[in-house]
């Protein structure tokens, strides 16, 4: 901790270490809602299946601010991949959540309204923020995705021919 210095974080880093703090932050408020009859309940990402995305945003933040703080990190990809990777994961399933998971059911005497809350909304835009810094990290450390089609230890594939 001694040898960290702020200014050599990148905006991209601090972009994806803070939607992974925001992200904990958010998941106590309400992300899901439902209104039945003048009552209403809302349940927080705990108690449903987004606490998943919540872990991979603060799991994406916590491994970039791991590898800033100057710890050794040996993983078998690159981190701004992995990063990539988790964010875009959890960016696609709230998304998708987000889509099948509004709007008015029933009709006549039994007629309820869900959807999604405010803490939804705002894990969208941590989740897509984070996938963006992540691709844009990726991108500038070098990265492409040919990479990916290398087998573990085999050494780099040459050069392209102009």
């Amino acid at each position: 901790m001694a040898g960290f210095d702020p200014k050599k974080v990148t905006t991209l880093d601090w972009v994806i270490i803070g939607a992974g703090g925001l992200a904990f932050i958010d998941s106590f408020l309400p992300w899901y809602t439902l209104s039945f009859g003048g009552v209403s309940a809302s349940a927080n990402a705990w108690h449903s299946y987004s606490w998943l995305c919540v872990l991979l945003l603060m799991a994406s933040g916590g491994l970039v601010l791991a590898v800033n703080l100057g710890q050794r990190v040996n993983l078998p990809a690159p981190v701004p991949l992995i990063t990539l990777g988790l964010t875009g994961l959890a960016a696609v399933l709230i998304l998708i959540r987000w889509l099948t998971f509004m709007g008015d059911k029933g009709g006549g005497f039994i007629a309820y309204h869900q959807g999604g809350g405010v803490g939804l909304f705002i894990g969208l835009i941590c989740a897509v923020a984070a996938a963006v810094a992540s691709f844009l990290a990726f991108r500038a450390t070098g990265g492409n995705f040919n990479q990916l089609r290398r087998t573990p230890g085999a050494p780099p594939p040459p050069p392209p021919v102009a």
